[in-house]
């Protein structure tokens, strides 16, 4: 086998795979970065981690090798990453996202520049390819920071819309999850049709769920929760998740399109739901603040659908996971050991 030539970059200094795992004392982030290393430097047929928890409690997983370095090669040529490609990792190794990044690297012979996830302003211009999440983009938005690299992935959580526009050349979306390996398909910021990466082909289920096939990660049928608008088997528009739809009295709302309906009139707005005797679930809308109420009114005017919310909650902040995703389980916990906080909207 021909010498490894990736590159990992940190503290202005070089190192080969193997130097870097071989390093002591080092921090956290770069404790995961080694982790993910030894895995490309071994013989272990799989990697075992922790979803992220996002829609239940998280649970262990264990990829094969064959699924991790099938969905590396599909990133590797859908970006046109080639040895020598430059590239940061801002996300944390011990999630998928990262993980990912370090084996794409890896095999790609990629130079990666290794960034604490917090730092993001640390992260070198002229790059080819950067992932990060959605809450790290939008830091950089605000900062006034806008990185000048060839290609900027997001994932793991939807982003604002009023981000999601054509104004971000370069930026594009992945959808995925821990299960296939991260990505499966791509769509470029203000486009709703994600295509898919590599051999894969999509087809929907009954209650119009995605269902996955990705020969190249190993997977014949992988059937999720994701609600779509299938236009062939290869692209599809996303509506939102069968586990977050509220059916009141029989009506089943998707939180989402009333968030994304909010969000495009500059309010950030959760609908969450709670219980009912009579109707099963009632939907409150979540605020952080009350004097967003009357804004929040002024945005659902636009909403099409003949359902509407009737109550708000409002919360002293957003319960977030640990990888920073919404907690809607802990949202519904809320509401319902709060119910001073619950107002008529």
């Amino acid at each position: 086998m021909s010498e490894n030539k990736s590159l990992f970059v940190w503290n202005n200094r070089s190192y080969s795979a193997t130097e870097l795992v071989d390093l002591q004392e080092v921090p956290e982030y770069i404790v995961t970065v080694q982790s993910a290393l030894r895995f490309c430097l071994s013989q272990d047929s799989e990697w075992t981690l922790r979803t992220s928890g996002s829609t239940g409690t998280p649970k262990t997983l264990a990829l094969s090798r064959e699924m991790i370095y099938g969905s590396a090669r599909a990133t590797l040529d859908a970006f046109e990453l080639v040895p020598g490609s430059t590239a940061a990792l801002v996300l944390p190794a011990k999630y998928i996202g990262g993980f990912m990044m370090v084996v794409r690297a890896y095999l790609g012979q990629l130079t990666l520049h290794l960034c604490e996830p917090r730092a993001l302003l640390n992260v070198p211009e002229g790059l080819d390819f950067v992932p990060m999440t959605p809450a790290q983009f939008i830091a950089l938005q605000e900062a006034g920071k806008h990185l000048k690299v060839r290609t900027v992935l997001l994932g793991g959580s939807a982003l604002p819309a009023r981000y999601d526009t054509s104004s971000y050349p370069g930026v594009c979306i992945g959808y995925g999850m821990t299960e296939t390996a991260s990505h499966v398909a791509l769509r470029p910021l203000g486009s709703t049709v994600y295509t898919a990466v590599g051999a894969t082909e999509f087809s929907v289920n009954t209650d119009s769920c995605l269902c996955i096939s990705a020969p190249h990660l190993g997977i014949v049928q992988l059937q999720t929760q994701d609600r779509v608008r299938l236009l062939d088997k290869k692209r599809f528009h996303y509506e939102g998740r069968l586990d977050h739809v509220i059916n009141s009295g029989g009506i089943k709302l998707h939180p989402e399109k009333f968030e994304s309906v909010c969000d495009a009139h500059g309010i950030q707005a959760v609908m969450s739901a709670r219980e009912h005797e009579r109707y099963g679930q009632l939907p409150v809308m979540v605020l952080r603040a009350m004097d967003d109420v009357k804004a929040l009114k002024k945005a659902l005017r636009y909403w099409e659908g003949t359902a509407m919310p009737k109550e708000v909650c409002i919360v002293p902040e957003w319960p977030l996971l640990e990888n920073g995703k919404l907690d809607r389980l802990k949202l519904q916990s809320f509401i319902k050991s709060h119910p001073d906080r619950l107002f008529p909207l």
